[in-house]
């Protein structure tokens, strides 16, 4: 499973390259186009394991699409229904009204006040029977809305962390570069890494090294703004959004981070093991004019001078050598 998501991981990176350098824009569909293009160029083994994952999801929309028309159906039936009914009922009660106007006889009288009775005895049982219906299709909807939030989640959710995933990440990105251009404001990007985590899987198992990163997960979420987007990269890195934020702001934020994490002590879901972890951080900035790939490599570059400089460091693009 990890060389899955590093193959992924792989094409995502050779697409990002190719869109920029050939000045596409980064809008959700074309990323797809050229994702699955380079897709062709790795393993088949990866290739149908992606496959895979997109098909399911397809056949998860079509089941929802048709679940869709269902209560559509449903309910249009239960209009028609009650379309029909009224009218019937009413042109009944006209007949009545107009027999009503003209009647001279007592006897008559009291059948026809009978037969009205009986009509809005008619209109009363119908009323109910739709009603029923309608709640029905209303409890369907509800039923379905739910679903397809589940759907959303597992399109947009990182399913081991509870955290954002890639997909979601990048097209929050765009959201952000986006408003950037519009309004001429930053925002800061930090790509958060745990030092060593390989030693942990290996001492501790990777049960022991999912509990980690899921406490860490809820770490950053818990210690971080509202505003702020946080996801998982992929592995044991991080990345997370901070808009309307310099660099100088970003790095006191993470500088609090690290701070907090040295005071922390991580368990397994068992509370059997506890271990203390490091991060090392790599920050970049956006600014108009930027674009997302650069955006990415500076804070990526920005953490491997982290790790160079001895791990449990936090280094920006400020810190870069300037051939980079």
């Amino acid at each position: 499973m990890e060389q899955f998501y590093i193959s992924v991981a792989r094409i995502a990176k050779k697409t990002l390259n190719h869109m920029v350098a050939h000045h596409t824009p980064l809008l959700p569909d074309l990323y797809s186009k050229y994702f699955y293009v380079f897709l062709d160029e790795v393993d088949q083994e990866i290739k149908d394991m992606i496959d895979a994952k997109d098909n399911n999801g397809k056949r998860e929309l079509k089941q929802q699409q048709e679940c869709t028309m269902e209560i559509v159906e449903a309910v249009v039936e239960v209009i028609n229904g009650l379309d029909h009914s009224t009218k019937s009922h009413s042109q009944n009660l006209d007949k009545h009204q107009k027999k009503l106007k003209g009647m001279e006889k007592i006897v008559d009288l009291v059948t026809l006040r009978q037969l009205i009775s009986e009509e809005i005895g008619k209109v009363q049982e119908s009323n109910a029977s739709l009603q029923h219906k309608l709640t029905q299709a209303q409890q369907d909807v509800h039923k379905l809305q739910t679903q397809l939030a589940q759907i959303t989640d597992l399109a947009t959710i990182d399913e081991l962390t509870g955290l954002y995933n890639r997909r979601a990440l990048f097209s929050r990105l765009v959201e952000e570069h986006s408003r950037v251009e519009r309004y001429k404001e930053n925002f800061s990007l930090m790509i958060i890494d745990i030092d060593d985590f390989k030693n942990v899987n290996d001492t501790y198992g990777h049960q022991v090294g999912d509990a980690i990163l899921k406490n860490l997960a809820s770490f950053l979420k818990g210690n971080l703004r509202t505003s702020d987007f946080v996801s998982r990269f992929g592995g044991e890195e991080f990345i997370a959004i901070l808009p309307s934020t310099d660099m100088t702001k970003a790095k006191r934020v993470a500088e609090k981070l690290r701070h907090m994490l040295g005071k922390k002590v991580f368990e397994d879901k068992k509370g059997e093991v506890k271990i203390k972890i490091t991060v090392s951080v790599g920050i970049s900035q956006c600014t108009p004019g930027d674009n997302i790939d650069s955006l990415i490599k500076r804070a990526d570059d920005a953490l491997y001078l982290a790790k160079d400089n001895g791990k449990n460091a936090i280094f920006t693009e400020e810190d870069l050598p300037t051939s980079n």
